[in-house]
C-alpha cells in the first residue's frame, strides 16, 4: 500500500512541476513587433491578449505624464510616422535612460479599444550609445530563426 501512495505522490507533484513550467512558459513567451509594423497589422490581426515585445520607438519629446506618486508614467512613442500611447503598469522602477527622446523596447499588450500599449516592462536605450544598430535588423534575426 505504501509503495502505491508514494508512485501517486510522485505522479501529482511531476504533474504540478509540468504545468508551473508550461504556464510560466506560456506566460513569458512575446511576439517581436516594431511600431510600424504594429500599426500596419492592426486591421488584420487581433493582438487581444497576446505578449507583444515592442521596439524601434522613442519618446515623444514632452509626452512624459507622471501619476501623483511619479513611479507610472504615460507617454507616447513615436518612429517618426507613427505614434502609440503607452501606459506603464509594471511594478519596478523605470532605468535612468528613460526620459524625452530615449530609444525604447516594451513588453506588454495593445489594447485596441483604447488604443494603448500597456507596459508592463520598459527597456530604454541611450541613442547615442546604440547610434547605428538597427531595431529592424533584430527583428528579422529573429523571424528568421523562428517565423510570426
Amino acid at each position: 500500500m505504501k509503495k502505491y501512495q508514494f508512485v501517486f505522490g510522485s505522479l501529482v507533484i511531476a504533474a504540478g512541476l509540468i504545468y508551473l513550467f508550461a504556464s510560466g512558459v506560456q506566460q513569458s513567451a512575446a511576439m517581436h513587433l516594431t511600431l510600424p509594423t504594429l500599426m500596419e497589422q492592426l486591421g488584420h490581426r487581433d493582438f487581444q491578449g497576446k505578449r507583444l515585445q515592442l521596439g524601434g520607438g522613442t519618446v515623444v519629446a514632452g509626452s512624459i505624464k507622471w501619476d501623483e506618486y511619479n513611479h507610472r508614467p504615460d507617454f507616447t512613442i513615436t518612429d517618426g510616422e507613427h505614434q502609440l500611447a503607452v501606459r506603464y503598469t509594471g511594478n519596478t522602477v523605470l532605468p535612468d535612460t528613460f526620459k524625452d527622446k530615449a530609444i525604447v523596447v516594451l513588453e506588454g499588450h495593445y489594447k485596441a479599444d483604447q488604443q494603448l500599449f500597456d507596459a508592463q516592462v520598459v527597456f530604454a536605450k541611450c541613442p547615442s550609445k546604440y547610434e547605428g544598430q538597427s531595431y529592424d535588423d533584430h527583428i528579422k534575426t529573429l523571424n528568421e530563426k523562428q517565423p510570426l
